[in-house]
């Protein structure tokens, strides 16, 4: 059995809060402002919200079958080969966002603070913090993002705040900006922006508690859904729509506005670092999940192995958009809205299987369930 460290919950759901939420330094809260114009804060809620009844179903699933992830479950239900079908689909959403938000990251880092840095050095860089990250594995990883966690709601708590004396909260209306169906459309078929949550289904095994693991998620996603919902508000009132359209570096532009006194300017330095340190350890996080996944599909007895090969090519393909807004719209349009059939659509499927089955067992008077 394949099984890396242990992983208590704290750490779980501060890493968990940190993939979720990372993206917020990135162009998450553009992406927002493109679907909800002026009530782009309210597409998180509804996202998330649905993200959750998501994870409830993979939640489900795990207490059927404790001591198990979600690539053994979806094999035991579904059979090897529809089963390694659906474990192809969560290692091609988590391996895809890793790759479009380390290209992101990176274009952030070289505009911000390196500009005639060759950007292939600045990935190259990332990929070398992230690849010694996974080799440690995913207990150091979850400490790390414990340890880290206050950085993250300093930095958001601060830029918030801060960013307040420029905002104009007659950017908000109209309120329900597009209208109240486009908005529940648009929040429902971006699920997959909650898509990280299933990280704790990969790494059940590890849990320490796993029978907590439901409340683990829903903590999470909770927090994660204040912070993205009152960030994206600021942003909006910040910059009103639809000048919030054109800009690529939301966390980055905010900042830059902070001005509180003559001696307290350009502070925007000072959250680019605290933002490369959350950047490497969403990096670190998704690479470690998507090589989990591809270790246990290919049932193999240490993951270590086919880390370099992960990180070669996620390397390559980070450089396959030829800009940023292309990166961003196939995270957006591509990963963020059918990733959402890979993470929650196919647990619910197999949950519908696995509860056929044993309905059919339990009239025949056979057990069905797996150990």
């Amino acid at each position: 059995m394949l099984e890396e460290g242990r992983i208590g919950t704290n750490e779980a759901v501060a890493a968990t809060v940190y993939f979720l939420a990372s993206k917020l330094f990135i162009s998450f809260p553009q992406q927002m402002a493109t679907v909800g114009l002026t009530a782009a804060w309210v597409i998180p809620i509804i996202s998330f919200s649905t993200g959750a009844l998501g994870f409830l179903i993979i939640a489900a699933l795990l207490k059927r079958y404790p001591g198990k992830s979600i690539v053994e479950i979806s094999e035991q239900i579904a059979g090897p080969v529809f089963g390694n079908l659906a474990t192809l689909g969560y290692f091609a959403f988590f391996f895809a966002a890793t790759i479009l938000v380390m290209r992101q990251f990176s274009e952030t880092v070289g505009t911000a603070l390196l500009p005639r840095t060759p950007l292939s050095v600045i990935t190259a860089i990332f990929v070398l913090a992230t690849l010694i990250a996974v080799y440690l594995g995913g207990e150091a990883i979850t400490r790390a993002a414990f340890l880290a966690a206050p950085l993250i709601v300093i930095t958001l708590v601060f830029l918030n705040i801060l960013s307040l004396p420029q905002a104009n909260l007659d950017a908000m209306f109209p309120i329900f900006g597009p209208g109240p169906g486009k908005l529940l459309y648009h929040g429902v078929v971006h699920s997959a922006i909650a898509g990280e949550v299933m990280f704790l289904a990969v790494v059940a095994p590890q849990l320490r508690d796993g029978h907590k693991v439901k409340t683990m998620g829903l903590i999470a996603i909770a927090i994660t859904t204040f912070f993205t919902s009152v960030s994206v508000l600021v942003f909006v009132t910040v910059f009103p729509y639809p000048l919030c359209l054109h800009i690529p570096y939301p966390g980055y532009e905010t900042s830059t506005l902070i001005y509180v006194g003559r001696f307290f300017q350009r502070v925007e330095v000072a959250f680019v670092f605290l933002w490369v340190i959350s950047g490497c350890i969403e990096l670190a996080l998704g690479a470690y999940t998507s090589t989990m996944i591809l270790a246990r599909m290919l049932k193999l007895p240490i993951y270590r192995p086919i880390v370099p090969a992960v990180a070669i090519i996620g390397y390559t393909l980070a450089f396959t958009p030829p800009d940023v807004p292309t990166a961003t719209r196939l995270d957006f349009e591509l990963v963020r809205t059918f990733g959402g059939i890979a993470v929650f659509v196919v647990p619910a499927l197999l949950l519908l299987v696995a509860q056929v089955r044993e309905a059919r067992g339990t009239r025949r008077g056979e057990p069905t369930r797996g150990a």
